[in-house]
């Protein structure tokens, strides 16, 4: 399982348009009156702009070559600042040998430069936005997370190392080879390195298996297959 594509909403959405375009330099591949699209790596991201009235947020993780950690950290110091917790301004995970580091975009959006020291792909290009391999982790924030992953199992995504899934906290689904996972949880969990609560906003997920994942404007869970690229 990849990600290939994500729609997400922003507010402040001027602001995130040129703090993606200009700021961090990622490709424009395309833009309309209220959305724009990016490109990280292999995957998309696109921005559709929220309600005046509306300030959603989300969390979502990019790769960074597995020798290239600090070079991307100090890359994304010279363009905004790093968030921290209890004063760090990074982490290491040791039951996925990775580190990470955390910024929030104009939007809210809490976004992580993750390096999977034994998952991700080298490189020894000097570090640039084009070294950002792809969309990585994507969060989806539920009301009733084990009903939701009870009708995500039906299109065949499970739990990392198919672990028993939790009613609390974080569930990793993917499989740990692919080291791609949409990251489900509950409503009021405090996002690490934040000080957010999670809450649930429409977005939707298109895997490069034709599946596709989203929570609707009624913050329902719904999947599908798309059967034309099976």
């Amino acid at each position: 399982m990849n990600i290939n594509h994500v729609t997400m909403c922003a507010s402040n959405y001027e602001a995130t348009k040129q703090f993606y375009e200009t700021t961090l330099h990622f490709p424009l591949t395309s833009e309309e009156h209220n959305r724009f699209t990016i490109k990280v790596g292999t995957s998309m991201i696109t921005f559709v702009e929220a309600p005046l009235e509306k300030s959603p947020f989300y969390h979502f993780a990019f790769d960074v070559p597995s020798n290239q950690f600090e070079e991307a950290k100090a890359w994304i110091k010279e363009k905004t600042e790093l968030s921290q917790e209890q004063g760090e301004d990074e982490v290491y995970f040791p039951f996925i040998d990775a580190k990470s580091i955390y910024f929030e975009d104009p939007a809210g959006n809490i976004v992580e430069l993750i390096c999977r020291f034994s998952d991700a792909k080298p490189s020894e290009e000097p570090f640039t936005t084009a070294s950002l391999q792809k969309v990585s982790e994507m969060s989806i924030v539920v009301t009733d997370k084990l009903n939701a992953l009870s009708a995500l199992q039906k299109v065949s995504i499970f739990e990392r190392d198919r672990e028993e899934i939790s009613a609390d906290g974080l569930s990793f689904m993917g499989e740990r080879e692919d080291a791609t996972y949409l990251l489900f949880v509950n409503e009021g969990r405090t996002w690490y390195f934040s000080n957010k609560k999670s809450a649930a906003y429409p977005v939707e997920i298109i895997l490069d298996d034709g599946v596709s994942v989203k929570i609707n404007e009624k913050l329902e869970l719904a999947s599908s297959v798309d059967l034309s690229i099976l």
